[in-house]
């Protein structure tokens, strides 16, 4: 078992994509919340939380989750990464009122509106894998 987690729900596919993407390089395991609602997290040192938006409001399996989880998370390294359609200022208050939200200090978002990696996904995954690993 590692010691990271990844815990997402996805509606298009996207936040399923960056998820197994990051996963895969950080040698994490993965979990769909719609596949599976109920995991154990007292294994993991850091939950990294993965979310797309809808009419500005996360995905209500991640809220759940959250929720449920809450005492055991509030031990752990918890980050938090969007997929939303905005990028600049627009994206990061939508990311900033859902940090709050949750009641998270950490969080990222990739907007589909940005550079591109290899895989087509932006390239700030790639910058969000790299501090993940030091």
């Amino acid at each position: 078992m590692t010691d990271t987690a990844i815990i997402y729900s996805s509606f298009m596919g996207k936040t399923r994509k960056i998820a197994k993407y990051i996963a895969d390089r950080l040698n994490a395991d993965i979990f769909d919340l719609k596949v599976q609602s109920n995991i154990d997290i007292s294994g993991y040192s850091r939950i990294i939380l993965g979310t797309g938006v809808h009419a500005g409001r996360p995905y209500a399996r991640v809220t759940k989750f959250i929720e449920d989880n809450r005492s055991e998370l509030n031990d752990k390294e918890v980050v938090l990464f969007i997929s939303c359609l905005y990028d600049g200022d627009k994206a990061a208050n939508q990311c900033s009122e859902i940090t709050m939200e949750y009641q998270l200090s950490n969080s990222v978002y990739f907007s589909t509106r940005s550079q591109k990696n290899d895989a087509g996904l932006s390239k700030d995954v790639d910058v969000f894998i790299e501090r993940m690993k030091s």
